[in-house]
């Protein structure tokens, strides 16, 4: 009977346990370099803001002021596009360019058309969804219209997020 319960308690802690992991997308771990938190795997910009020694998301965002007359474009074009975003939570590329195409996105209404994934410093994320967009630096940033890459923003822009996002989104890639 004791068994039975101390069984069962366990049981119940170890549904309880994969359940919560279940709910998030990307695994927590230490980067090798600096012993920092890195994220490998899927996430959303809600989850990068979350994490307090990721404070270069807002303080990147809240200090960039992008263009109003490309983001009254992009609100036109951009929502109809779905982007895939690989970054490192680790790389300082990364921590330029996210925060100004995070607020990029929020200004041009396209919040919620995105997928993001993270990696470690081989380029990896979680369970390998850079393979197929073959990926080898980071931040890649690819734009598709109906699940057809229409073009990306590898490691920096030419001149400035809104920018090349809109040439890119007109059929213009950026120069």
């Amino acid at each position: 009977m004791f068994w039975n319960k101390i069984i069962s308690l366990l049981f119940f802690m170890t549904i309880g346990y994969t359940q919560a992991n279940a709910q998030f997308g990307f695994d927590i771990d230490r980067d090798e370099t600096t012993g920092q938190i890195i994220f490998v795997g899927r996430c959303t910009f809600d989850d990068l803001a979350d994490e307090a020694s990721f404070d270069w998301l807002r303080m990147g965002s809240d200090g960039y002021n992008p263009d109003a007359a490309k983001i009254d474009s992009l609100k036109k074009i951009l929502p109809t596009c779905q982007l895939v975003i690989f970054m490192g939570t680790w790389c300082e590329d990364t921590q330029n360019l996210l925060p100004k195409l995070y607020k990029t996105m929020l200004y041009s209404h396209c919040y919620t058309n995105y997928k993001m994934y993270a990696v470690n410093r081989n380029k990896i994320s979680k369970n390998n969804e850079q393979e197929p967009f073959k990926v080898v630096t980071v931040p890649t940033i690819i734009v598709q219209k109906n699940g057809v890459e229409i073009g990306r923003i590898v490691e920096t822009t030419k001149v400035s997020i809104e920018d090349d996002l809109l040439k890119i989104v007109v059929g213009k890639q950026p120069k």
